[in-house]
């Protein structure tokens, strides 16, 4: 209303200068005619002043009128729009909200209210100053919530005295439960595919009658198929030994909360042979497509089979979730896939100029002796050859001092540095007793290459060598050195291999070290692969050599056992800092825990040059040491496992390990 009144004023003030301009230039035509012009202009203004200003009164009543209701509606309108509005200050306080957000919102408005007390974890101070929305549960509602910074000193209107000084923020609620509850349900049912494979179909029925083989065939499809027909869904078997299925999200969210009990189940089935029974499934979750689902429910399937099997594999987007693997694998007593895994081995190699070796970071024996096998071969077929060693080698410096007294290993040993600046796209990559890329012990040189073979006997984590030409992944074997000298074995059939004293030594030493001296997770297998090492002229007494400690080492090892604590059958202690070789010690350690009566896992913690917190965990076999450091970011065998863990301190380090495995261990005994 004043811009109008200002409008009015300037448009009288232009006219009476429009006036005052013309009388000017009739005074200086004849001034008596200009006198009789102001006469009457004065006299037409009188008169009609009355009249202006009547009409000008009246118009100004009614805008007045006009704009009071306007405010009026605007203001009811705001109070009782079908959307909660709120406005709150930087501290989270509610200074103003419309009767819609009080009739939804359940707050006693007597007290001063915080927005936190409605929505629970909800900080002001992550919104202010941003535009936005967000989703919050309150009570039994679901709201889409959208939240406006608004500066009230660059805003113009009617604003209590109280906060128009400060800024603030205005939340809009809408309520969108009705679409949210519709949204969950339309995910719930949400197809999933899966295949499960029986494990050990062949072990199972080996030797039985076709009667006693129907009776076990048919007591697991019942399991299997009841499982999946009893939760709506589909299943089909087209192998003895494999079924495709699918199941509702809602379904498997189910399975998940129950820890997939069909595993158990499976395990219990009474067996002529006393062999577990054990299956495994891979889930695809939140594929694209049916087609992409349904590979990647197989690659699932094969990510559970090569970590051992008795497990699920679920793979969501690009998260990865397992279930299971409390049964050890069963070792292969064939070795028909060591003859065409060392034969695909000689073809790779062939086909390549240069070939590249490496084991894991921080080398141990069994990394080393499964680089040594793979290096003979390469000898043997007249390729040029280099080994990887890591920046840190002190757990394997012995046999690298035996080894270096041939001249043919001083001039293949090269570090990671040298090994970047030597490989190229073409060089085909052998890696030995580890599978994650972050590991090895020259990454950036497997990063230059495309050519890539992994041997491992670790349990297949999530993250995987890309692309791998052959995988060679055996979770029941001892060892890499164990898989290594069968490829030798077999690759001499064509080919001669011979291996020297001390590379014999070397790989047999490898063995050694996983099996704890033969000790655990052996074989026939192991002792035929020992058996062959030792006609290939392998030193047993320089082997033992290499494990021979220093009275150092003893009394070091010594004070860590008296200062191990013990939680019902789970050890765990700390080694010193500042020891140059703390990894061999704790992994000693470790070992000489597990031979105690009653204690079935053992983990030695140590620091790291790099500030971060190593550990090194070993078991009997009864509780699965690789689930354990898998949750913490590690890695590892079944009873021989090892992770590295940063930003947390030696104490809340011992309080995650010791949280996860005493749930497996629980979760075994009510097995």
């Amino acid at each position: 209303m004043k811009s109008f009144k200002r409008r009015w004023q300037t448009i009288e003030i232009t006219i009476v200068g429009v006036i005052a301009a013309l009388l000017l230039i009739i005074a200086w035509l004849n001034w008596p005619v200009a006198i009789l012009a102001l006469i009457i202009v004065l006299a037409g203004y009188f008169i009609n002043y009355n009249v202006i200003h009547n009409r000008r009164r009246l118009a100004i009543e009614q805008f007045d009128a006009m704009s009071k209701g306007v405010t009026q509606a605007s203001n009811y309108a705001l109070q009782n729009l079908p959307i909660a509005i709120t406005i709150v200050n930087k501290d989270g306080t509610l200074v103003w909200n419309n009767s819609v957000f009080r009739d939804w919102m359940p707050v006693d408005w007597n007290k001063t209210q915080k927005l936190s007390a409605m929505i629970p974890g909800f900080r002001i101070d992550k919104i202010w100053g941003k535009s936005g929305f967000m989703k919050a549960a309150i009570g039994e509602k679901t709201f889409q919530i959208i939240y406006k910074f608004i500066d009230t000193q660059d805003s113009h209107g009617d604003m209590d005295d109280e906060f128009a000084e400060h800024a603030c923020m205005a939340l809009y609620f809408e309520d969108v439960t009705k679409a949210e509850v519709a949204r969950e349900k339309a995910e719930l049912a949400q197809p999933i595919w899966g295949m499960i494979q029986i494990d050990n179909i062949e072990d199972l029925t080996k030797g039985l009658s076709d009667r006693e083989y129907t009776t076990l065939w048919a007591e697991i499809n019942n399991i299997v198929v009841d499982e999946i027909d009893n939760r709506d869904g589909f299943i089909r078997n087209f192998q003895d030994d494999m079924y495709t299925f699918a199941i509702s999200r809602g379904a498997l969210a189910d399975m998940e909360a129950e820890g997939f009990k069909i595993l158990e189940k499976i395990r219990k089935i009474p067996t002529p042979r006393q062999l577990p029974a054990t299956i495994s499934m891979g889930i695809a979750q939140d594929m694209s497509s049916v087609k992409s689902a349904t590979a990647k429910s197989r690659a699932a399937l094969e990510v559970a089979l090569a970590r051992g099997g008795d497990q699920v594999c679920i793979m969501d987007g690009d998260d990865t979730r397992f279930f299971g693997g409390k049964v050890q694998g069963s070792e292969k007593n064939t070795r028909v896939r060591a003859r065409v895994v060392s034969q695909a081995i000689r073809e790779l190699m062939n086909d390549s100029d240069k070939i590249l070796v490496m084991g894991h970071q921080r080398e141990d024996y069994d990394a080393l002796g499964g680089a040594i096998g793979v290096v003979t071969i390469a000898r043997a077929l007249g390729k040029e050859v280099r080994l990887v060693v890591s920046n840190e080698p002190m757990a394997i410096q012995k046999v690298l001092n035996v080894l270096n007294e041939d001249e043919f290993w001083q001039s293949i040993i090269i570090t990671p540095a040298v090994a970047k600046q030597w490989v190229d796209a073409n060089t085909l990559v052998f890696v030995c007793d580890v599978h994650r890329p972050d590991l090895v012990a020259a990454p950036e040189a497997l990063g230059i290459t495309k050519r890539r073979v992994v041997i491992d006997h670790h349990r297949r984590g999530t993250d995987f060598v890309e692309g791998p030409l052959l995988t060679y992944l055996e979770p029941a074997a001892s060892s890499t050195s164990e898989l290594v000298a069968e490829l030798v074995q077999y690759a001499g059939a064509t080919v001669p291999v011979k291996l020297t004293k001390a590379e014999a030594t070397g790989i047999y030493a490898g063995i050694v070290l996983d099996t704890k001296n033969f000790n655990i997770q052996t074989g026939a297998r192991t002792f035929e692969a020992a058996a062959f090492l030792r006609r290939s002229g392998a030193d047993i007494e320089r082997a033992r050599q290499l494990f021979i400690d220093s009275f150092d080492d003893i009394q070091l090892r010594a004070k860590m056992l008296f200062s191990a604590e013990r939680t019902e059958s789970i050890a765990i202690t700390e080694a010193p800092a500042g020891l140059t070789d703390m990894m061999v010690v704790s992994a000693q350690t470790a070992d000489m825990l597990i031979t105690i009566e009653d204690i079935e896992a053992a983990f030695v913690l140590y620091q790291l040059n790099d500030g971060g917190i190593g550990v090194s965990a070993r078991s009997k076999g009864q509780l699965n040491v690789q689930v354990v450091m898998e949750s913490l970011g590690g890695g590892g065998h079944r009873t021989v496992a090892g992770a590295q863990l940063y930003d947390m301190t030696v104490e809340d380090a011992k309080k995650a390990i010791l949280t996860i495995a005493l749930q497996q261990l629980h979760d075994l005994q009510e097995v």
